[in-house]
Parts: structure tokens; C-alpha cells; sequence
């Protein structure tokens, strides 16, 4: 991929893994919420979106065809791994945003810049969590389009599998053996709209596959 290309990266970055597959070891999953500014001012919540639900739904019953990997698959490392690369004040900073005033992405990137912190690091977190947030934005549109939103943000969660050794249990006791879930929220971040066709696009998946 090109220096010039790499906005494309969110959507196509490649991982050894197609050609060295392991055993899945944990479910994954991305989700969305909005905040949309009520009658009165005050900010009002969505509930959370399972885009990664919506895309599954795809590949479970689209049994004969093509095979792309889904967005949501290709988001979910590179976000948390650059999330883990930043320091701890940047951390906060991209944590602890204002969910009914949330900074534009410039103001984002000087805050979190400030303070010694690496830029290249910064840039490469914020370059995934504008593509996040840009796919959040056309979804949440999409489901609610007469509400006026002011603000979006995701949670990645992580679900291992059963313990191999206890896979033939009961289903009760197969319950009892799978680790908790994790969960990380990120912070709220300034809407960030596509174009009107990639709107009406990811409108027209979403009512086919939810």
C-alpha cells in the first residue's frame, strides 16, 4: 500500500492469518450508540447497535458466493492494539470526551498530541477511530434518521470460547467454563458522515441483514 493510500487502510489491511489459520479463540464484536440532542437540549442515548451481528448475518446465510471478510472483523484488532500503544495521558484524553460537545478531529489530535506525545502514534489511533466512527455515523443515521445527532462512540467486546477440555459438558456446564466477556467504551467523537451513497448503502445492508 502506498504512503498516498493509507486512508484505505481501515477497510483493506490484510493479516498473516488468512494464510496460517488458527482455531477461533474468542468471539468478537463491535458496537454503536448515538447521542441525539431531545426537544429540551439534553442528550438522549440510543441503544447499542451489534454491527457485527448485522454483518454475520451475511455470511450465515449466504451459503454459495463470494467471501469477504466483514468491516467490523478487519476494525477490531487495529483498534485495540493502538489503543494499548498510546501512553496513559493520551488515554485519558481520547477517553474523556464531551458527549454533548465532542471535539472535531483536528481539536482531538491537538489534545492528545500535547504533552510530548508521539504524533505518529497518535495519528495511527486516530486513524482508525475516524473510520469507526465514520461507519458508526452512517449506521446510526440509518436507523434513526429524523433524530439530530450530536455525538457517536463504540464498544469492543471480547468473548473467549469454552475451554477445549470442557466442550463436551452439558450446556450448563459449558456456560460455567467460558471466561467473561470483556468490554471497552470508547470515548464519544464528533459525527462523522460518508457521502450520500455510502449512507443509503449501509441503510439498505442494515435492513437486510438485522
Amino acid at each position: 500500500m502506498t504512503p498516498h493510500a493509507g486512508y484505505l487502510q481501515p477497510y483493506f489491511a490484510q493479516n498473516w492469518r488468512l494464510f496460517a489459520p488458527s482455531p477461533v479463540a474468542q468471539d468478537r464484536e463491535v458496537l454503536f450508540q448515538a447521542s441525539f440532542a431531545a426537544d429540551d437540549g439534553s442528550a438522549q442515548r440510543s441503544p447499542w447497535v451489534n454491527w457485527t451481528e448485522v454483518e454475520l448475518d451475511l455470511i450465515h446465510h449466504r451459503l454459495i458466493g463470494g467471501r469477504a471478510g466483514y468491516v467490523t472483523n478487519k476494525l477490531y484488532t487495529p483498534l485495540s492494539q493502538r489503543y494499548r500503544s498510546l501512553g496513559t495521558v493520551q488515554k485519558g484524553v481520547a477517553d474523556a470526551t464531551d458527549e454533548t460537545a465532542p471535539p472535531d478531529w483536528p481539536a482531538l489530535r491537538a489534545a492528545m498530541e500535547g504533552g510530548g506525545a508521539d504524533p505518529a502514534r497518535v495519528a495511527a489511533f486516530l486513524t482508525y477511530e475516524q473510520a469507526t466512527a465514520r461507519l458508526a455515523t452512517g449506521v446510526v443515521a440509518g436507523r434513526w434518521p429524523d433524530r439530530r445527532l450530536i455525538a457517536v462512540r463504540y464498544k469492543l467486546r471480547s468473548h473467549p470460547v469454552v475451554p477445549y477440555a470442557q466442550r463436551s459438558g452439558s450446556s450448563a456446564e459449558r456456560a460455567a467454563a467460558r471466561p467473561l466477556a470483556t468490554e471497552r467504551t470508547s470515548g464519544w467523537r464528533s459525527p462523522t458522515p460518508g457521502g450520500d451513497d455510502e449512507r443509503r448503502a449501509i441503510a439498505a445492508f442494515d435492513r437486510r441483514h438485522r
